[in-house]
């Protein structure tokens, strides 16, 4: 656990709350580095204020019921010291050494309790970015990527989640209120992942749907019952080293050679086994997803037993797991933009 430091109270100005102001007690913790705005209809910050990762601001209350801004004190800043600061940015917590809290549906702070020990099973699935934008093209990450603003995402698989087996191992220790929020109209009002400035600026190019806060969904649902010592950051920690792994490998080489040109699943796997040893191309499901005539490289899932750290052999973990259908037999690689 980080240790947070607390921003005593100390005489402020308070702005009139509107009339859906929802008055909430505690602290912010903040993640990263966020605008603490006076205004946030207008967008101004007289005196340019910012958050500080892993401080804990004394919490005023939320712009409105299932609302997106905090209004946090910020002693010393000017004009006002109450400002207000994206929920997207932190956490919501009673006091400042409390367990990772988040404002459920009921407007209620939910504990999310977790015990156990790390999982040692896993599958990590990875998926091929312009694919998944051919189906889903109004997410504002899709949006991003046809309008040529994520190149990488053409040159590296991308990620979706860490996922904790059996496959109904999942929500654990998480209330039913939050639970409840799961869905993609709502995954920013679910709980942010307790992760420093490093990992998340890793997980944004590495993880596009972090745009449309699907790290806050795979935390919640797969992330809650990996149980690492060190909570959300080494959940996204190890899935990003895992990620790299692949991406180096002639795996990634092989995706990144054939954009726009079909590849087989006998392919995909003989290129596992290259880089990680004989008979780890048989943990690998392949994915894909049908765009009119064409059929798409979707996704890769990879099967793994083992505990994972920094230091760990991919092909050891992939080679410790049962062996699986191949899936998917062939696609195409394809290509940034609507086809």
């Amino acid at each position: 656990m980080r240790l947070l430091t607390v921003l005593i109270a100390g005489s402020f100005m308070v702005t009139t709350p509107a009339a859906a102001f929802k008055k909430l007690d505690g602290y912010f913790i903040a993640f990263e580095t966020c605008e603490a705005y006076h205004s946030k209809n207008r967008l101004t910050n007289p005196g340019d204020i910012t958050t500080s990762p892993s401080v804990a601001y004394k919490m005023l209350g939320l712009n409105k019921e299932g609302g997106d801004y905090f209004q946090v004190q910020m002693d010393d800043a000017p004009v006002s010291n109450a400002r207000w600061v994206s929920t997207d940015c932190g956490v919501h917590v009673v006091e400042a050494d409390t367990r990772t809290r988040g404002t459920g549906s009921d407007g209620s702070n939910d504990v999310i309790e977790q015990e156990g020990t790390e999982s040692v099973d896993n599958l990590l699935t990875l998926s091929w970015q312009p694919a998944f934008c051919e189906i889903r093209p109004g997410k504002k990450e899709c949006r991003d990527l046809n309008d040529g603003l994520l190149p990488h995402t053409t040159r590296q698989l991308s990620i979706h989640g860490l996922w904790p087996q059996p496959k109904d191992n999942i929500y654990c220790g998480v209330p039913a209120n939050i639970i409840d929020l799961d869905k993609p109209d709502t995954w920013d009002r679910l709980p942010a992942p307790a992760i420093d400035t490093e990992t998340a600026d890793a997980l944004r190019a590495a993880m596009p749907g972090y745009a449309s806060f699907l790290h806050h969904h795979e935390w919640i649902k797969h992330g809650t019952c990996f149980l690492g010592e060190d909570g959300a950051d080494e959940y996204y920690d190890d899935t990003l080293y895992l990620t790299e792994l692949v991406n180096q490998s002639a795996v990634g080489d092989l995706f990144f050679n054939n954009v726009g040109a079909e590849i087989t699943g006998a392919e995909i796997r003989a290129a596992f086994d290259a880089s990680f040893g004989q008979g780890t191309g048989d943990r690998v499901l392949i994915k894909c997803t049908n765009d009119g005539s064409r059929t798409l490289i979707n996704e890769i899932w990879l099967g793994m037993k083992g505990k994972i750290t920094r230091e760990s052999d991919l092909g050891e973990l992939m080679l410790a797991a049962d062996t699986v259908a191949m899936g998917c037999s062939r696609g195409t690689v394809d290509m940034t933009g609507l086809q």
